[in-house]
């Protein structure tokens, strides 16, 4: 393929991702990624032949940004000195900077488990994935630990990530949790390790 329709793709794939964010799942139609875009509708059904198969790519590079770089950036802290700990805390403030960055994007990764109960899509896949992979890699900072009760509290963890990425507003009423500021960030990770590491 060459590189203007290479070019052509990236665009609609960046638009797709930018209409769901702006406009939500639901209201993201080929129009409004074809105006992001600056191409024509018939593009879109050219390269990516149904809007279906469209969103699922989109989503899919987002995944790949959402997971695909925090094992191998573990990986590299730990190999540069970090212990597994440092490396985690590390990554879980990296993390906490970015929620509620895309909640549109997040709640599109969950639209089939949060709107028909639908388990068996990419996202809810990856996440698995990639809390079993985790999950091995703290297994060694983490021996007071029963293998059940690390899982167990990746997932209390994670549930909390999930939920403040798809809903960052929820608690406002309760208390400000402004992730933009170091300090909100750092209590947050610090909490969070309790989960798993003792105090």
């Amino acid at each position: 393929m060459g590189t203007k329709e290479q070019d052509a793709q990236e665009r609609i794939l960046r638009a797709t991702i930018i209409c769901i964010e702006r406009d939500g799942l639901d209201a993201t139609g080929i129009r409004e990624i074809a105006r992001e875009a600056q191409v024509n509708s018939a593009a879109i059904s050219y390269y990516f032949r149904s809007k279906e198969k469209l969103i699922a790519q989109a989503l899919e590079a987002t995944l790949d940004q959402a997971f695909g770089h925090v094992l191998l950036d573990f990986d590299k802290l730990v190999a540069e000195g970090m212990s597994i700990r440092e490396a985690f805390e590390t990554l879980l403030e990296d993390i906490a900077g970015n929620l509620g960055r895309y909640p549109r994007i997040a709640h599109a990764h969950f639209h089939d488990a949060l709107v028909h109960q639908r388990y068996d899509g990419v996202a809810i896949q990856r996440l698995n994935a990639f809390l079993e992979e985790l999950s091995r890699k703290l297994a060694p900072a983490t021996t007071h630990l029963t293998e059940d009760k690390r899982r167990i509290a990746l997932v209390q963890l994670w549930a909390s990530v999930s939920l403040m990425s798809m809903a960052p507003r929820t608690f406002d009423q309760f208390i400000l949790l402004d992730f933009r500021t170091l300090e909100t960030r750092r209590t947050w990770v610090k909490q969070s390790l309790r989960l798993l590491f003792p105090a």
